[in-house]
């Protein structure tokens, strides 16, 4: 689904778990988890969850900028189509068209020898399966702009990618995506995010 279509589908979500996109490989879902704390703002708190291989997880941003490095150190010849992928996916192309007309393959990796000490993580495959990772990223974005309307998540998500594929570090790169104290202040006040 395109993400205007994904705007219309969780413009009002109530407090719980709601499955925006149902894969072979697992489900994403973004839950609301209501107002947090009576000091913060009233507005809701909104998650991405990605459920997997039996486990549940609740990844953030930096994760997804990782995760696209990790496959692009895994096959870089893919490198040039993922970061086109995920631009497209951050100017609101719909994942499954992007799947299509890119031609990812479905994982970057598989268990071998050579990465037997990396069982336990996702490092084995190249992280998450690709379809996966481009609806989670979608619903990354939507979260960011469920939680933070004045971030404009879009096009925040598309410069930290613009300077991932320029050599930054993930870190540097996920800088813009967290919250900013505004100038002279060293703490955020109750109403501020309201």
């Amino acid at each position: 689904m395109r993400y205007s279509d994904l705007i219309e589908k969780t413009k009002s979500l109530p407090v719980g778990k709601h499955v925006i996109a149902e894969l072979e490989s697992g489900r994403v879902l973004i839950e609301n988890v209501g107002t947090r704390h009576h000091y913060l703002s009233p507005r809701p708190e909104y998650r991405l969850v990605i459920e997997t291989d039996g486990k549940r997880f609740t990844p953030r941003h930096g994760e997804f900028l990782s995760d696209v490095l990790l496959k692009s150190e895994a096959k870089p010849e893919f490198r040039l189509a993922l970061f086109d992928a995920c631009d497209a996916l951050c100017n609101g192309a719909g994942p499954s068209e992007i799947l299509q007309s890119k031609k990812l393959p479905a994982s970057f990796g598989a268990a071998d020898s050579k990465n037997w000490p990396f069982q336990t993580t996702q490092q084995q495959t190249g992280g998450l399966t690709t379809e996966l990772l481009l609806h989670g990223l979608q619903g990354m974005i939507r979260v960011f702009d469920l939680n933070d309307p004045a971030l404009k998540a879009p096009e925040a998500f598309r410069k930290a990618f613009l300077e991932l594929q320029g050599g930054a570090k993930p870190f540097d790169a996920a800088q813009r995506l967290r919250p900013q104290v505004k100038a002279g202040k060293r703490y955020f006040d109750a109403v501020e995010r309201a």
